[in-house]
C-alpha cells in the first residue's frame, strides 16, 4: 500500500481510514523521516505523552536547523551588501584620485592596489596594442604591435567585446601570466576598445570563483573604462 497514492487518488481518498494510516506508519517507521516537509506541518498534541516526545524533538530539530540556515542567509546578504557599499565608495575615491596620477609607474601602482584590495586580484597584466607607441614596458603593463600574436590569440574576445570569466586554457594563461599561472584559481579578461586605445586587461586571483557575472563585474568594467581614459591621457596620443 502506498500512502501517497491514497492521498492523490480521489476514488480512494474517502476509504482511507485511521486504522489504515496507523497500519501504514507502523509498517513504514521511516515515512516521516523521508518526508520531513510533512513533518514540519504536523501539529503534534503534547498531551499524548512520552510516546510522542521523539517526534516533537525531531520537529524542534528541523525548525532549529531551518532557523540557523535562515540566519546564515541573512548574514551572507548583509555581508554582500556591506562589501558592495565599500566597493562603490572605493570607486568614488578612485575617480577623485586617478586624476592626480601622472606617470605610467604611478598608474600601475594605483591600479594594482585597487585590484588587490577590492577584487582579491594579486596578478594583473595590461596589454596595449599600438604600432605607433614607442614606450618601454613597465611592471604589469606591456606595449605590443597591432598584429602581435597575443592580439591574434584573443581575437574572439575583442569581437564579442565582453568580459570573459575563468574560461582560459592553460596555454593562454601561461602566455598571459608566465610563472604565476599555477597560482591562479580564477581569471578574468576584459577587452579595452576606447577611442583608438586597443588593449586587454588580464586578472588572476588565488581565490576560486572570484570573478562572475554580476554587479561587481559591472563596476569593474566601469573602473576599467575610467582607467583607459586616464591611460590615454598619460600616453599622450590621439
Amino acid at each position: 500500500m502506498h500512502l501517497s497514492y491514497s492521498y492523490n487518488n480521489k476514488n480512494k481518498r474517502n476509504t482511507l481510514s485511521e486504522e489504515s494510516v496507523i497500519a501504514y506508519l507502523a509498517s513504514n517507521p521511516n515515512f516521516l523521516i523521508k518526508n520531513q516537509l510533512l513533518l514540519k506541518e504536523i501539529l503534534v498534541p503534547h498531551q499524548l505523552g512520552k510516546n510522542m516526545s521523539s517526534l516533537i524533538e525531531h520537529q524542534v530539530k528541523l525548525l532549529r536547523e531551518e532557523n540557523i540556515e535562515l540566519k546564515n542567509n541573512i548574514e551572507i546578504e548583509n555581508t554582500i551588501h556591506i562589501q558592495r557599499g565599500k566597493l562603490r565608495k572605493s570607486i568614488h575615491n578612485f575617480i577623485l584620485q586617478i586624476y592626480n596620477v601622472e606617470t605610467l609607474e604611478e598608474y600601475n601602482e594605483f591600479f594594482r592596489i585597487l585590484l588587490r584590495d577590492f577584487y582579491a586580484t594579486l596578478y594583473y597584466r595590461l596589454f596595449i596594442f599600438n604600432d605607433d607607441l614607442d614606450i618601454k614596458d613597465t611592471k604589469n603593463i606591456f606595449f605590443l604591435g597591432n598584429d602581435s600574436k597575443l592580439r591574434f590569440m584573443f581575437t574572439e574576445i575583442f569581437n564579442r567585446n565582453k568580459p570573459l570569466c575563468s574560461s582560459l586554457q592553460t596555454e593562454q594563461l601561461q602566455i598571459l601570466f608566465n610563472s604565476d599561472t599555477n597560482k591562479l584559481k580564477s581569471n578574468l579578461l576584459i577587452p579595452i576598445n576606447y577611442n583608438n586605445l586597443d588593449g586587454l586587461l588580464a586578472l588572476g586571483s588565488e581565490k576560486r570563483n572570484q570573478y562572475s557575472i554580476g554587479e561587481e563585474l559591472d563596476l569593474l568594467v566601469f573602473i576599467n573604462q575610467l582607467a583607459a581614459l586616464k591611460l590615454k591621457n598619460i600616453l599622450k596620443f590621439n
